[in-house]
């Protein structure tokens, strides 16, 4: 984090607005921890399981709740891309409700911030006596989570103050994709000119979290127009599908507007319907693979005479003529552009709850973590 931005942060007057602005430094220290700059490789370090054993496990399965869901689809997609490996992601709680069958070919990867979640912890109790093996992701260092695992991998993101996750989620974030191109390594699935361009990107990203967050103000100022709404729509394709959940939902437990997410390619099987006056459509739109069927479903909103807020790559001036408001983060792969775009809708939602008069680092009726 640069000098400025610290002393920005030390004025904040707010746990969760705090938290965002440590997001620079633990992403930089979890650079150093598991990327080898040099080498162009990514490391876990005493990883635990050997590859006899990897090479055994025909399953994979992500258990999580909330944030930590969203983040494990996100994962999902990386395992997928840069290790050729199909996987599934659960809700803990109705992983135990079916009495999941499960095996000793079974991977969990179980996250959860806290470590401390009782339905991540009752599914991986569940799925040990089924001799699965346990890995586990969590911020929560000799939790009860950690003591189950085989291997854990930890956050580093030091303790959470506020109850919404801004810090936990991108270190997930981060984690997610930094495990997927391990295992692509590890069995020689992505290729190393690959993984160069993938090292090169991510020994960026402290900085582009800060570019984030010096638009502060301007998001104030976008939050100052939106805030008395009630609904917004969401909506992402492939990585971006997942941000759109955790965008709905970082902006309803903080907020109390009602944010739903959508895939984009589900939005005209139904729920465009629900997309009136009061109601406008949230689109996270990379210049990648997608942008033109992006571009295309924007521009069908906007002839619906329905508003139309889209968060984008720097440089995109294409949509300042089709969306009504635009934010922009710095140029990144698809890969990344969840952990940028992520941290401009945690400072939209802290400024609108401000504007609503709610304390952002106590919603009401939640807690922490949910034992």
């Amino acid at each position: 984090m640069s000098k400025n931005l610290k002393k920005i942060q030390q004025d904040l007057p707010h746990n969760m607005i705090r938290d965002i602005y440590e997001q620079p430094g633990i992403i930089k220290n979890l650079i150093e921890e598991h990327v080898d700059v040099k080498k162009k490789k990514i490391l876990f370090k005493d990883f635990g399981i050997d590859d006899g054993k990897m090479k055994k496990i025909n399953r994979i399965v992500f258990l999580a709740c909330g944030s930590s869901y969203h983040a494990s689809l996100i994962g999902r997609y990386a395992l997928a891309q840069y290790a050729e490996i199909e996987s599934e992601v659960e809700f803990a709680d109705e992983f135990v409700s079916r009495k999941a069958k499960v095996d000793s070919k079974t991977l969990i990867i179980a996250v959860s911030q806290s470590g401390e979640t009782g339905d991540v912890n009752k599914a991986v109790k569940m799925a040990k006596k089924q001799k699965a093996t346990i890995i586990s992701m969590t911020n929560g260092i000799d939790s009860t989570l950690d003591k189950q695992s085989n291997y854990t991998i930890f956050n580093q993101a030091g303790k959470e103050l506020a109850l919404a996750a801004t810090k936990t989620f991108t270190s997930q974030l981060l984690l997610m994709t930094l495990f997927a191109i391990f295992l692509g390594q590890q069995f020689q699935k992505t290729k190393q000119k690959e993984v160069v361009r993938i090292v090169n990107e991510i020994i960026k990203l402290p900085k582009k979290i800060d570019l984030v967050l010096k638009q502060n103000i301007n998001l104030q100022i976008i939050a100052n127009k939106y805030y008395k709404l009630d609904n917004i729509l969401v909506l992402g394709k492939y990585y971006q599908y997942p941000l759109a959940l955790e965008a709905a939902l970082k902006l309803k437990e903080t907020t109390y507007m009602h944010g739903e997410g959508f895939a984009a390619g589900e939005f005209s099987h139904g729920p465009l319907a629900i997309c009136d006056k009061n109601r406008p459509c949230l689109f996270f739109v990379p210049q990648g693979n997608d942008y033109d069927e992006m571009k295309a479903l924007i521009k069908r909103v906007k002839d619906l005479k329905r508003k139309a807020i889209c968060v984008t790559n720097v440089g995109n001036r294409q949509l300042i003529k089709s969306a009504d408001t635009v934010v922009f983060v710095p140029k990144t792969l698809d890969l990344f552009f969840p952990l940028l775009a992520v941290v401009s809708i945690q400072i939209l939602a802290y400024h609108i709850t401000l504007l609503k008069g709610i304390n952002p680092d106590k919603p009401r009726f939640l807690s922490k973590f949910v034992k």
